[in-house]
């Protein structure tokens, strides 16, 4: 049997983004290339292969920490939780269709959905703010890599 397991991090979503497409076309093009060729690769080549090969997915979303005054500690770990929830789907929906397009291109069947993917699983798990990388943010660039979707990505084949 062989694995691989990677992880990597994509951050700097502004205050209450989620959109991650957004994110990705402002990312930089070696973390660009990192996210094709260590998940949509991998997981394209899985899915379209008939050689036992697999890939799971899981995306972490994050979010900093609401400061919004007037709310209260529950509303705030609501909001924390809701736009890294967000987050995590949005990366989770962008990577299928950047997988579905691989497939495709390679003259594969591309699953109608990601329920239907048979050798690729994705998952996602939201943080909130339980994980800060700064837990007192002195800068908006501090805040941004707080807001962020973590990659985890196993390939394994029998």
């Amino acid at each position: 049997m062989t694995k691989e397991t990677v992880d990597f991090t994509a951050d700097g979503y502004g205050d209450h983004e989620t959109d991650f497409k957004t994110l990705f076309d402002t990312l930089p093009s070696s973390l660009q290339n990192l996210i094709f060729d260590q998940a949509v690769t991998p997981a394209a080549s899985a899915e379209s292969a008939a050689t036992g090969q697999f890939c799971a997915i899981v995306i972490l979303g994050h979010s900093d920490r609401v400061d919004t005054a007037g709310l209260t500690p529950e509303q705030r770990r609501a909001d924390e939780l809701t736009v890294s929830t967000k987050r995590a789907e949005s990366a989770k929906n962008w990577l299928f269709d950047q997988i579905a397009e691989l497939v495709l291109a390679a003259g594969g069947v591309v699953p109608a959905d990601i329920a239907s993917l048979q050798n690729v699983s994705l998952r996602t798990a939201p943080c909130g703010s339980a994980n800060l990388i700064h837990l007192t943010p002195s800068s908006p660039a501090e805040r941004a890599e707080n807001r962020r979707v973590q990659f985890f990505v196993s390939t394994f084949s029998p």
